[in-house]
């Protein structure tokens, strides 16, 4: 089955995690539209996003903490001994994960109304009582991707990628299918309840990826277990860590339900089209090389560790920087394209535009962050990745609060971009101090490169948008993206080239292999 087939090389795992990512988040704009389109900047949408915070909380807080950081290190430390006894140790942190996401879950459900107006002070007594309503069906979500995501990092470990980057693109077509025919037939709450439908498509694509890798699921259960005891020590300060994300988040979100109906609506909006290149090249490169970087570092010589490290970083940035300003720049026409339909109207757009806008501004940091906590829980520090994502939060809460008065929900995006560039930094100086022979020097002229080059791109587009104009409607604004998106595309090659990027002919020559091959 295609399902089960092993992803040989990292090249390889990358480009199918990336297509199929890329796939994901067409379909997650898809959900977007249809969600725009169908319920506008509306109080029902606030409700809708402010109800994830709470399963999303306890998501984070039990799962993903301990399956990112520690699960899978501990894994393939397990699996190195070749006696089987990674399958015990699979089982019974499954087993474990599973009672306690269920326990967390039923305590939450019966407290979600004293959360709800903890979380969404802005809320009518109305929008409240909805919310628990959406707060309480979506926490069975997190329950089933307890399951799902266990499963998913034992078939990262044997590179089955193929079924786990199919797990996201199911998740998105339950929400779709909630929206489209589970709101007609029961209301508002359909929308939660696709929600639930999604995780359970998530899980089930996975299943059948699990046949000839060795596991069966057995009744383990050992809390003093060895392996479980080192997951827990290894979990603690990343789970702390991403308690502390999820916050700020939880923080920016209530911060939004002051403002005017709508306001939460938009800023997710704008956050998920943000999160496209995030997942798409960061997430997805981090969660490509994550198993071969446990595995390096395990090995004395740490030359392989280090240069892959280089590389990829210097990767991430040759793709994401130059994307980042074509995304400020074409900020509006791509939320005009994107969501402007049906009920959100000009008002809409040009406020999720801006709000785009200032997110983008920090996504570049946003897409090193995965790969550089990685490279730490790889060598199986999970403490100062903690250190730098709370530095990151205070900061964030600074800065929201600080400029929140003058630029309202301009100020949360601005916030999060801020504080993303500090969590980069330390986890940079942090690196280069744990591996000497990481240079930071170059790796900031190489940024320095491409900021010139990306400048000279927007310059030119720039000029170029005097002499193109095709209007404020769907097809003049995506004439507007095809043309400057090129224009900037090609100016960023040539400049690369005259500067002499290195990447700019590592990705031609992958080009040209992926070319030969067709």
């Amino acid at each position: 089955m295609i399902l089960t087939r092993q992803s040989k090389t990292l090249l390889g795992a990358s480009a199918t995690l990336a297509f199929l990512g890329l796939f994901s988040r067409v379909l997650g704009v898809l959900r977007d539209r249809i969600l725009a389109s169908r319920f506008g900047a509306s109080d029902l949408l606030d409700v809708y996003y402010v109800s994830f915070n709470i399963p999303d909380f306890v998501f984070n807080l039990l799962v993903v903490g301990a399956v990112a950081s520690a699960f899978i290190p501990v894994f393939i430390e397990y699996q190195s001994k070749k006696n089987g006894g990674e399958w015990n140790l699979a089982n019974n942190f499954l087993n474990i994960l599973v009672a306690i996401m269920a326990i967390t879950a039923g305590v939450i459900f019966m407290f979600t109304p004293w959360l709800i107006n903890l979380i969404a002070p802005g809320f009518s007594p109305e929008k409240k009582y909805l919310a628990v309503l959406f707060t309480r069906v979506m926490l069975f979500s997190p329950i089933i991707f307890s399951v799902s995501v266990v499963i998913g990092s034992i078939l990262q470990v044997f590179h089955r990628f193929l079924a786990y980057a199919l797990a996201p693109i199911m998740y998105n077509l339950g929400i779709i299918f909630g929206a489209i025919f589970l709101v007609p037939k029961f209301g508002p709450l359909g929308l939660a309840e696709g929600v639930v439908l999604g995780a359970l498509f998530h899980l089930l694509i996975q299943l059948p990826a699990l046949r000839g890798i060795g596991f069966a699921w057995k009744k383990v259960w050992n809390f003093g277990d060895f392996g479980i005891r080192k997951i827990l020590k290894l979990m603690v300060p990343r789970t702390i860590g991403l308690a502390a994300v999820q916050v700020n988040w939880i923080i920016l979100n209530a911060l939004a339900t002051t403002i005017s109906a709508g306001s939460v609506a938009v800023l997710n909006f704008a956050n998920n089209f943000q999160y496209l290149p995030i997942s798409l090249v960061g997430i997805s490169t981090a969660v490509a090389s994550f198993p071969t970087l446990s595995r390096q570092a395990l090995e004395e010589d740490k030359a392989a560790f280090v240069d892959r490290i280089n590389r990829t970083l210097r990767q991430i940035l040759f793709i994401l920087l130059p994307l980042s300003f074509l995304m400020i720049y074409l900020r509006t026409d791509l939320i005009r394209v994107v969501l402007g339909s049906g009920l959100f109207g000009h008002r809409d757009i040009e406020l999720t535009g801006n709000i785009l806008g200032f997110f983008m501004i920090g996504v570049f940091a946003q897409s090193i962050i995965p790969f550089l906590a990685r490279s730490f829980y790889a060598m199986q520090n999970t403490r100062i990745p903690v250190i730098a994502s709370m530095a990151g939060v205070g900061a964030n809460i600074f800065f929201a609060l600080y400029f929140f008065s003058d630029l309202k929900i301009l100020a949360l995006p601005l916030a999060f971009s801020l504080a993303g560039i500090l969590n980069a930094v330390i986890l940079l100086a942090f690196l280069k101090y744990n591996l000497r022979t990481i240079s930071l020097k170059e790796l900031g002229v190489y940024l320095l490169k491409l900021l010139y080059i990306c400048s000279v791109m927007v310059l030119v587009m720039t000029l170029a948008d005097i002499f193109i104009n095709f209007g404020l409607d769907f097809l003049g604004s995506l004439y507007q993206i095809i043309i400057l998106s090129l224009i900037g595309a090609l100016t960023f090659i040539a400049f690369s080239s005259i500067l002499g990027i290195k990447e700019l002919k590592t990705w031609t020559d992958k080009l040209s292999e992926r070319i030969k091959i067709i």
